[in-house]
């Protein structure tokens, strides 16, 4: 008798044990909740990546670029301080130059700041000119 009350205490704890580990039967997130939406594990917001691009991939282009983001240059090492560029409205995208600042090394690029669209210009540092528009959008 003991034998038999043993081993069904066992099982019904091994059943106990294991439904605790189980993956819960809801969604983790609303089924109204957008992909795009970006809270983090605390429930604060998150940051959103910024837009990469190389300067060959600019020219006459339109690029979007979410609001409170960054289009990032990726320039070759070494010249990241040699870049320079405008935008015609700094209040929709402004430049920010690159360099290395506190033992770190940034890339140039254009801070997304309010939506709308801008005429940008590039300028490398054989003085060759790269237009393009920036276009800065919701999330």
């Amino acid at each position: 008798m003991t034998r038999t009350w043993f081993a069904a205490t066992v099982v019904v704890a091994s059943a106990l044990v294991i439904s605790g580990c189980a993956s819960p039967t809801t969604p983790a997130e609303p089924a109204g909740a957008s992909p795009s939406a970006s809270v983090s594990a605390d429930g604060g917001p998150q940051a959103l990546p910024p837009t990469i691009v190389s300067p060959g991939e600019l020219d006459g282009t339109d690029v979007a670029v979410i609001v409170g983001t960054a289009l990032v240059i990726a320039v070759d090492d070494g010249t990241e301080d040699q870049w320079r560029g405008t935008t015609t409205d700094p209040a929709i995208a402004e430049f920010s130059a690159g360099g290395a600042e506190g033992g770190a090394t940034f890339r140039p690029g254009f801070e997304a700041r309010e939506i709308g669209t801008t005429q940008a210009t590039l300028t490398a540092p054989d003085g060759r000119e790269i237009a393009f528009t920036i276009s800065v959008v919701a999330p």
